[in-house]
Parts: C-alpha cells; sequence; structure tokens
C-alpha cells in the first residue's frame, strides 16, 4: 500500500513539474522579441534582406485604416502612433496620389486628422524631431534607446537613409527609417536638381558625404553581406553623374553611389525625391501594398539576343506566385492594341515593359508609342521599363518615367543614357528573384556590374512577397 502511495505521489509531483515547465516555456516565448533574425547567414546577403523584410511585415500587423493628414506638422504628429503592435498608412491628402492609394488599399476605415497648429521647428530641432518620431515606431523615444531597443529585439538595420530636413520630400525618410528599421541620417548641400549631370567634383563631394553619413550610424557596411546593405537617399539631387573615363557618357547617380574606388559595391541605392504629398505616398505604398497583379509587355521579336528577355517564363513563374497576369507579346503587341489598352485606367501591382526608342518614344511591336499614350492609373505601381532613354529626365512629365512617376509610379527601374541591353536584368530572372523575397530594386540590378546606367527610383527594401496582418479599427486613433 505504502508503495502505491509513493508512486502516486511521484507521478503527482512529475505532472506538477511538467506543468511548470510549460508554464515557463510559455512565459519564455511570449517575452521573446517581436522581430527575430529569422534567416540563415549562410543564404546570399540579398535574400537575407528580404527575409529580414517579410519577417518584420509578418510580425508588424497593419490597422486596416488610412490616416490622412493636411500638412508634414500633422504627418509627423501622427506617426508617432505608430508602434511594434500595429501600424497603418499615412497620407498627405491630395487630389492626385491619395485617390490611387486608397482605391488600391481598400480600408474599412479613414481617419482624418485636424492641423497641427504649431509650425515645425528647423535644423537640428526639426532632425532631431524627425528621428524621435521614426523611434517610436520601435516602442524607443529617441536615437539612443532606438539602438537599445534594436538590441534587445535582435534586429540589425538594413540600410539607411539619408535625407534632408530642408527638402520637401522628408516625410518619407522618416516613414522608411520607421518601418524599416533603419538610422535617419542628414545630408545638406546642393547636389542638382533631378533632371541634372553632376560633374567630377559634385560627384566627389555627393559620394564622400554619403559614406560619412552612414558611417556615422556606427553601423557595419564595409561589405555586402554584413549590417548596412541598402541606402536610401530621400532629396532632391542629380539623376545622372559625367563619366571619369569620357566627359559626353552619363551614368546613373543610383548605380554609382555606395561603392569603392575601384568600383566595388557596399550598398544598393534607391531614390524619392519631389513634394511631400508624393514623396510619403510613394513610401507608403512600398510599405503597405501588396502586390498581387502584373501586366507584362513585350514589343521584342523571337529572335538573338532579344528573346533572352521573353515574358512567357515570367508569367508562369508569376501565375505560380498567385499573381494575376496579362501578357501583351507578338501578335498582339502592335499601336492600335496599345492605344486601346492605354485608353483603359490601369489597375496593375506589377509592370514590365520590354521597348526601345527616345526619351519621350517607346517602341510598342509595329511602331512607336508617345508620352501622351501612356495610361493613366488607378492603383499605384511598381515598373521595370527595359529602354535606352527613359529616365534621363525623370522629372519632365513630357519624358517616359516622368510621366509614369507623376501618373503614381513608386518604384521605378530605368535606364538614364544608352545602357544596351544586357544592362538589364531579363524578366524571367527578375521574378525569380522576386520569389525568393529579394527587393524590387535589388533583383533589377546586375550587383557585380561596374558603374553604369539604370536607375533605380524608390525605397530599395521593397518586396512583392511580404504580407501584412490586417486588425479592425475598434476604436478611433487618438487625435493629436
Amino acid at each position: 500500500m505504502k508503495k502505491k502511495k509513493w508512486k502516486i505521489r511521484l507521478l503527482v509531483i512529475v505532472l506538477i513539474l511538467s506543468f511548470i515547465g510549460i508554464w515557463l516555456a510559455y512565459e519564455s516565448q511570449s517575452k521573446k522579441p517581436v522581430i527575430l533574425p529569422m534567416f540563415s547567414k549562410s543564404q546570399p546577403w540579398f535574400v537575407q534582406t528580404g527575409i529580414r523584410m517579410k519577417t518584420l511585415q509578418n510580425k508588424t500587423p497593419t490597422i486596416d485604416q488610412v490616416v490622412l493628414v493636411p500638412n508634414t506638422a500633422t504627418f509627423l504628429a501622427a506617426i508617432q502612433e505608430w508602434s511594434l503592435e500595429s501600424r497603418w498608412p499615412i497620407l498627405i491628402e491630395d487630389n492626385k496620389y491619395t485617390p490611387l492609394f486608397l482605391r488600391r488599399f481598400q480600408p474599412l476605415k479613414i481617419v482624418r486628422y485636424p492641423a497641427v497648429k504649431e509650425p515645425l521647428p528647423q535644423g537640428k530641432q526639426l532632425q532631431d524631431l524627425m528621428i524621435n518620431g521614426a523611434a517610436k515606431a520601435w516602442n524607443a523615444t529617441d536615437q539612443k534607446t532606438l539602438k537599445e531597443s534594436w538590441e534587445k529585439l535582435g534586429w540589425d538595420p538594413p540600410g539607411v537613409v539619408i535625407t534632408d530636413e530642408n527638402d520637401t520630400a522628408w516625410p518619407a525618410a522618416v516613414a522608411l527609417a520607421a518601418d524599416r528599421g533603419q538610422p535617419l541620417e542628414f545630408l545638406s548641400g546642393n547636389f542638382g536638381k533631378p533632371n541634372d549631370t553632376l560633374d567630377n567634383n559634385k560627384w566627389s563631394i555627393l559620394t564622400r558625404k554619403v559614406l560619412e553619413s552612414v558611417d556615422k550610424t556606427g553601423y557595419d557596411f564595409g561589405i555586402l553581406g554584413d549590417e548596412i546593405d541598402t541606402v536610401t537617399l530621400v532629396k532632391e539631387m542629380a539623376v545622372k553623374y559625367q563619366s571619369p573615363q569620357k566627359k559626353d557618357e552619363k551614368f546613373a547617380v543610383t548605380d554609382g553611389l555606395c561603392r569603392y574606388p575601384n568600383g566595388t559595391r557596399w550598398a544598393v541605392t534607391g531614390w524619392i525625391y519631389g513634394s511631400a504629398e508624393r514623396a510619403l505616398y510613394q513610401a507608403m505604398s512600398a510599405i503597405f501594398i501588396e502586390p498581387n497583379t502584373a501586366l507584362l509587355y513585350n514589343s521584342y521579336n523571337e529572335e538573338e539576343p532579344w528573346k533572352l528577355y521573353e515574358m512567357q517564363s515570367a508569367q508562369t513563374q508569376l501565375n505560380s506566385m498567385g499573381f494575376d497576369v496579362f501578357l501583351f507579346q507578338k501578335p498582339e503587341n502592335n499601336l492600335k492594341n496599345w492605344l486601346k489598352l492605354s485608353k483603359l485606367p490601369w489597375d496593375f501591382d506589377l509592370i514590365w515593359i520590354n521597348s526601345k526608342g527616345t526619351p519621350d518614344k517607346f517602341f510598342v511591336g509595329d511602331k512607336d508609342a508617345t508620352v501622351d499614350n501612356i495610361p493613366k492609373l488607378r492603383y499605384p505601381a511598381a515598373m521595370h521599363f527595359l529602354h535606352s532613354f527613359s529616365a534621363t529626365t525623370p522629372d519632365n512629365k513630357n519624358t517616359i518615367a516622368g510621366r509614369w512617376l507623376d501618373n503614381g509610379v513608386y518604384a521605378y527601374v530605368g535606364s538614364v543614357d544608352e545602357p544596351y541591353l544586357t544592362a538589364f536584368v531579363p524578366p524571367k530572372i527578375m521574378v525569380e528573384r522576386l520569389e525568393q523575397s529579394i527587393p524590387f530594386l535589388i533583383a533589377a540590378r546586375t550587383i557585380e556590374s561596374p558603374p553604369w546606367k539604370i536607375t533605380t527610383i524608390g525605397d530599395p527594401l521593397m518586396i512583392v512577397t511580404g504580407e501584412r496582418k490586417r486588425i479592425s479599427p475598434n476604436q478611433p486613433l487618438s487625435k493629436k
């Protein structure tokens, strides 16, 4: 009998200890960081970067609403309500880009904030407000506590955002630093207008200042695959710079930056410029739009070397990823059909176009279309435009890139000069990269090539495979 009682007692003790073990394990799990480095260091750096973004998006829910603000001061107040627990799109309301975003995002709720009446400070005071505003998204209050928060969470910043507090586009910098978990740095100085070309002296100053800005963060950036692998420039600057070897040849600023003197790349660059309304729209689209439709338009024939850029394989791959894909190729690719297509508002998330021509004309299969034949967009779109001169003056609405960007494209890959066909990544290869969660602008790059002529406009960390859980806005947001 005594032996039986001891067995019962032992069983009870084992059950109690098991319960305690399970409870402690649950408590330990619940206290784990919200953001975990859920990727293998054995993977290529560009895959690691994409998976970091995918992990972040999966772990930060989106409240199913859009906050509309009237100005930059109100935006800076509104973004301080972001946290690791939830985020949501914030736009500076206008009649052009706001409707595009709302039509695509389809929020359950729209909240309009009244204007903050107190004007923003200038200089260092505004810089501090911007940094502190971005820190709130990581449950921190300033730059020091932000770094501490990242360390506790096991988060290595994937990139650096560089802006100028005097530039109209700065709200996009705050948004991308806040959501992507990136240091926010500042770069003053005049580096040209978006349609300009930098001379060798200005180019040398810009490259040095970008390097110094990244170095100030204290994070490793010396090689691809360490901590900092992307740089997002959010300010007005020239799209081109003068080739050091040939005075009349122009290279893309976004391709030439973040390299050593021997041409070796240590980071990939994206670029956002323009009005506060458009810049913030581009950032919020990159953060919150989840692409699921694509248009592929191939004006090329099936001969060498054009056949390498065929789009049938890309269509098949995108279909397997769950995308609805519309492919136009021979015999449908002609001016008559393009004009019919261009009269319809486009509701495609991703757009690939293979063409050739001039800054304001592009071949569509049998003849050239013009800038005036570029369609209106119903939704925000990311675009890869294979063409020689589409982005030579991207701030000119009478050129190809200028018109697409003005119409609502938020990420754009195109050329500033004659790049030759092989400068572009074939659609099939690019889609294969996107499926691995490699960011859109990185997937469009030939990383190992020397500085050349393909520019990348937009957020270099935007991926097309991410998913944010949407949660219902069960109560109004506080209004500051």
